[in-house]
């Protein structure tokens, strides 16, 4: 195991530590995960994780000035966590998919052509844009992306 998949797989366990019991890349771990909600601790590790400080902020609806207050929080809304679950799934995905954090981050911030040019990081604050990174992330590992 190289470095990048060292990275990789200890990112992937951190996050799963996260939401025990549940596996939040299966359906039914999703929704559980949701239900219950992500704590203001969850939420802290997530930034610290990820490092996509503007992004989380906004997938939550919160300013990056004032995401700090939210690690206080006992659980984000459910609206906040649903979101902010949904862009985790996006995340962790493209780290299984690369093997590696670092790939999987330069890639999220790469312009796309299966994208028509957009940057996968800038469409996934929003439902329909994760669904949309998630297709393309799905035909990268099906082999019809290179």
């Amino acid at each position: 195991m190289n470095s990048n998949q060292k990275q990789g797989s200890e990112a992937l366990a951190a996050i799963n530590a996260l939401f025990p019991e549940v596996d939040i890349m299966t359906p039914a771990g999703n929704l559980s995960a949701v239900r219950k909600g992500v704590s203001g601790e969850a939420l802290r590790s997530i930034v610290n994780i990820v490092g996509e400080r503007n992004l989380i902020a906004k997938t939550i609806g919160k300013d990056v000035s004032t995401l700090s207050k939210s690690y206080r929080l006992k659980r984000l809304s459910p609206i906040a966590s649903d979101n902010l679950i949904g862009t985790l799934r996006v995340y962790v995905r493209a780290v299984m998919i690369y093997d590696s954090v670092d790939v999987a981050k330069e890639w999220m911030n790469t312009s796309i052509p299966a994208l028509g040019g957009e940057i996968p990081i800038s469409l996934l604050d929003t439902h329909a844009g994760r669904e949309l990174v998630n297709l393309t992330l799905r035909k990268i590992e099906s082999g019809e992306y290179v």
